[in-house]
């Protein structure tokens, strides 16, 4: 591609998320951070600049030039690696529409609302090998909202796990697998990259406390200053209804005492409830709350895909001693005009909907549809994850050689 092209391509993705700018980041802080341009805007300024000095640069300024055209390309991967992960966002309600449609039976909210957020962590910040779903280093995904399950099975699907698209037709099927809920690899379902098995609001938080608390003692116990076995992350989403329990509340006081900073929540905070809008059930600023846990807090646009990545891999380095919890503005049913931002959302109200919502985001006509360009890239997180497994299993080796 032209630079040029590079830099209006850039300038445009830019100001078409222009409505993000505004956006609210909130970082263990009493006051938020306004204005904070994306990563695309910044590159753009920058390659602008870049390109206006090619015209009239000496050859003496060859070395800035390669420079220039380095970060050029760099930009212009980041760019082609947003553009995919939105793709893959609006693929995955695609497929959970699709299923719950033929289920007649569903919550269709969450997945669509969660898309960025799923297309984020498998695509970009977590690492897993879907040909070894035991791999004791591998991150952990528990979805606490259980009843949200099509969005684990979508994202599964796509990132490549032995769960067909065939299974996702069969959402909610006796003897599927793909069940209602996340169950547990066990006689009845096998269903690969489940973690455990949720339902039961906030349990999922606490279960994914156990799993980092699992990690710290692994790592402690077996990890070596020359060996490094045990590094993994544990992620959980969850809602509002997760947040309200006691069992949940138990555990981040237990989460932030014990310094377990492997661990990532992220709150799916979409002001709604099963029966009604959330403001006519809560009112507290959970902010505050985890805050004074002892967790090290943020608040973002669930919807912008620069600032859920720049956010995430920010939780992820940050080893201070604080698990992390991630509050994220998003609309439930995000897609589908006639539900989302409604509780209405918070079931199978919008399948009569389903047609209109999937070619208001682009999609085919066709059912279950996942672009060849879709499958593409998340081959390339496949072989880039296959890296970290190989190099990690060449040091588990030399661990057990020393």
């Amino acid at each position: 591609m032209h630079q040029q092209s590079i830099i209006f391509s850039l300038i445009n993705l830019s100001a078409s998320r222009s409505q993000y700018l505004a956006r609210r980041i909130h970082y263990n802080a009493p006051t938020y951070l306004k204005m904070k341009f994306s990563m695309l805007a910044v590159a753009a300024t920058a390659f602008a600049a870049g390109v206006n000095g090619f015209s009239a640069a000496p050859r003496a300024s060859f070395g800035i030039r390669q420079a220039s055209s380095l970060k050029m390309a760099d930009a212009a991967t980041e760019v082609d690696k947003m553009a995919a992960l939105a793709t893959a966002a609006n693929e995955a309600r695609g497929l959970a529409m699709d299923s719950i449609a033929a289920a007649h039976s569903g919550h269709m909210g969450l997945p669509l609302g969660c898309a960025e957020i799923g297309a984020t962590l498998y695509g970009s910040q977590m690492q897993y090998n879907p040909k070894d779903t035991t791999w004791i280093n591998r991150d952990r995904f528990i979805l606490s909202a259980g009843h949200g399950s099509m969005f684990l099975y979508s994202w599964l699907n796509l990132a490549g796990f032995d769960l067909s698209i065939d299974e996702l037709k069969n959402f909610r099927q006796h003897h599927s697998q793909t069940p209602g809920h996340p169950e547990f690899p066990n006689s009845e379902h096998t269903t690969p990259g489940i973690e455990c098995t949720t339902g039961p609001l906030g349990a999922g938080v606490s279960n994914a406390v156990g799993f980092a608390v699992s990690e710290k003692m692994a790592a402690a116990r077996y990890n070596t200053d020359e060996h490094k076995i045990f590094d993994h992350h544990i992620f959980a989403l969850a809602g509002d209804g997760c947040f309200q329990e006691g069992v949940s509340a138990e555990s981040a006081c237990f989460a932030a005492h014990e310094k377990l900073d492997n661990l990532i929540v992220l709150y799916d905070s979409n002001e709604v409830t099963l029966d009604k809008m959330a403001e006519y059930t809560q009112s507290e600023d959970i902010i505050k709350r985890y805050e004074a846990y002892g967790w090290e807090t943020y608040e973002i646009d669930g919807h912008d895909l620069a600032v859920v990545e720049e956010t995430i891999a920010a939780a992820k380095a940050s080893n201070n001693g604080k698990p992390k919890f991630i509050k994220c503005n998003t609309i439930i049913g995000k897609g589908m005009e006639e539900t989302e931002g409604t509780n209405a959302a918070h079931g199978e109200a919008g399948v009569p909907y389903v047609d209109k919502a999937r070619a208001a985001i682009g999609l085919p006509e066709e059912k279950w549809f996942v672009s060849e360009g879709t499958r593409d890239f998340f081959k390339g997180v496949q072989e880039k994850n296959a890296k970290i497994y190989a190099d990690w299993q060449a040091t588990y080796s030399a661990w057990k050689e020393a």
